[in-house]
C-alpha cells in the first residue's frame, strides 16, 4: 500500500475499527488508544501490506491492542484487590431493563472472542473469511463461536424475560 492509499483509506477504516472496538469494550478512551496504536502499526508496515488486506490488518491490530489493555487492567484490579482475589461474577440484571439494555448486558457477559465475532458478523456484516482473517481463526471456528454466542445471548435474554419473538 502506498502512502497516498494509506491516507485515503485509513480515515474510513479507523471509524470502522473504533466502532468495532467500542462494541468489545465500553471504555471509549481505551478504544481510541487501541485504534491509534493500530494506525501507527499499519503505517510502520504499510509498504508490505496490500491494500485489500489493510482494513483487516487494522481491525486485527486494534483488537489485539484492546485485548492486551483489558487483560492488563484486569491483572491490575486483581492485584489491587489482593493476591488471590476471586473471579468477578456476573450480577443478575434488574428485570426492568429495556430490550436494548438487556442486549448490551448480554453482550458484555460473552467471552471476548464470541463478542467480537458477533459484532463483526451481525452488526458490521463481515463474512466468515474476513472475520477469520481479522481474528486469526478458521472459518469453522468462526461459525462455532458465532453459534455459541447466539445461543448464549438467546438464553440470557430469555432469563431476563424476553421471549424469542
Amino acid at each position: 500500500m502506498t502512502a497516498k492509499e494509506y491516507s485515503h483509506h485509513t480515515p474510513r477504516w479507523a471509524d470502522d475499527a473504533l466502532r468495532f472496538a467500542l462494541r468489545c469494550c465500553p471504555s471509549r478512551p481505551d478504544c481510541e488508544d487501541a485504534v491509534q496504536e493500530a494506525l501507527a502499526a499499519l503505517w510502520q508496515c504499510h509498504a508490505s501490506v496490500s491494500l485489500d488486506k489493510g482494513k483487516s490488518y487494522l481491525l486485527s491490530a486494534a483488537y489485539r491492542s484492546l485485548m492486551a489493555t483489558l487483560r492488563h487492567a484486569k491483572v491490575e484490579r486483581k492485584h489491587a484487590d489482593g493476591v488471590g482475589a476471586s473471579v468477578a461474577t456476573v450480577q443478575q440484571p434488574d428485570l426492568r431493563f429495556d430490550l436494548r439494555e438487556a442486549i448490551e448486558h448480554s453482550l458484555q457477559a460473552l467471552p471476548e472472542v464470541q463478542r467480537a465475532i458477533l459484532q463483526l458478523r451481525d452488526v458490521e456484516g463481515y463474512s466468515y473469511r474476513e472475520i477469520g482473517e481479522t481474528l486469526a481463526l478458521s472459518d469453522s471456528q468462526v461459525q462455532v463461536y458465532l453459534f455459541r454466542a447466539r445461543v448464549s445471548m438467546r438464553k440470557q435474554l430469555k432469563e431476563l424475560g424476553y421471549d424469542e419473538s
